[in-house]
C-alpha cells in the first residue's frame, strides 16, 4: 500500500492551497499541524498521526488526502473499520486516485466479511462517467461549457454559417449532458449513502430494538448501504439484497463528515 506517497501529496496540496488562500496566521497554524501529524506518521506513531489528522478535519478542513492519510494511519493501527470509512470519505474528493482505490481494496480483503461498496446501478451505470468526477469538477466543467456555448451562439446569430450551426448544436448537446450529469451526481450522493461497521461484531436486527430477532451478523470493516435513519438505528442493505436494522453506534456513515 502506497502510504508514503500520500504524506508527500498532503504536504504539497496543503502548502499550495492553504499558504496562498488561507489567512497567514491560520495558514501557518494549520501547516504546522499537518507537519506535526506527518512527522508522527513518518516515525510510526500512528495513533498521534491519526489524532492530528482528525483534529484538522474536526476543525472544518475537508480534503481528500487528509482523509486518505487518516485512513492509512488507522490501517497501520489495525483498525480496519475506521480505515475503510475514511478511504470511502476520501473517494468523494479523489474519485480517480489509483492508490486510494488499491488501499481500500486491500483493507477490505483484511476484513472477515469482505463486503465491498455496491456497484453502480441505474443512473450510475448509464452515466458511467459521473462517479469518476467530483461535483465541484463537474460544476467547473459546466461553467466552461456554458461560456463556449454562449460564445458559439453569439457568432452563429451573426454569421448563420453552416459550421457555426453545427457547432451551436454540438455545444447545446454537450451543455445538456453536463447539466444532466450534475443532476445525476447530486441525486446519487443524496440517495446512496454508504456505512462501515466499526464494531468487532454487530447484530443486524429484524426491527429497531435490541430485543428483536437477529437476522445476521456483520464484522468490522463491512461496507453497507444506508437506506434509512431512524433515531439510534440505520436500516441497511448488503450487495446480495439482505436488509436489516443496525445500531448507529456500531456503524460509521460516509456522510458524517
Amino acid at each position: 500500500m502506497n502510504y508514503r506517497n500520500s504524506i508527500f501529496q498532503t504536504v504539497f496540496y496543503f502548502l499550495t492551497a492553504w499558504v496562498i488562500s488561507t489567512g497567514t496566521a491560520a495558514g501557518e497554524e494549520n501547516l504546522s499541524r499537518i507537519s506535526l501529524a506527518n512527522s508522527y506518521y513518518a516515525k510510526g506513531q500512528y495513533q498521534e498521526a491519526a489524532a492530528g489528522y482528525q483534529k484538522l478535519i474536526n476543525g472544518g478542513y475537508k480534503n481528500g488526502f487528509l482523509y486518505y492519510n487518516l485512513g492509512n494511519s488507522y490501517y497501520r493501527l489495525g483498525k480496519t473499520g475506521p480505515a475503510i470509512l475514511n478511504y470511502i470519505r476520501a473517494k468523494h474528493f479523489l474519485p480517480r486516485d489509483e492508490s486510494l482505490k488499491a488501499n481500500l481494496k486491500t483493507a477490505i480483503l483484511k476484513t472477515e466479511d469482505q463486503l465491498e461498496p455496491p456497484s453502480a446501478k441505474g443512473i450510475g451505470t448509464f452515466l458511467f462517467w459521473v462517479n469518476d468526477f467530483t461535483l465541484k469538477e463537474q460544476l467547473k466543467f459546466l461553467g466552461i461549457i456554458n461560456l463556449f456555448f454562449w460564445g458559439v451562439l453569439s457568432i452563429w446569430i451573426i454569421q448563420k454559417a453552416g459550421f457555426w450551426n453545427v457547432a451551436r448544436k454540438t455545444m447545446t448537446v454537450i451543455l445538456l449532458i453536463a447539466i444532466i450529469s450534475i443532476g445525476a451526481k447530486v441525486y446519487l450522493e443524496s440517495e446512496n449513502t454508504l456505512g462501515v461497521v466499526l464494531a468487532k461484531n454487530t447484530q443486524i436486527k429484524s426491527a429497531r430494538g435490541a430485543n428483536n430477532v437477529t437476522l445476521f451478523q456483520l464484522h468490522e470493516g463491512s461496507v453497507v448501504s444506508i437506506i434509512e435513519s431512524q433515531n439510534d438505528w440505520y436500516y441497511i442493505e448488503l450487495n446480495d439484497g439482505k436488509k436489516g436494522w443496525a445500531q448507529k453506534e456500531f456503524v460509521g456513515s460516509e456522510g458524517a463528515y
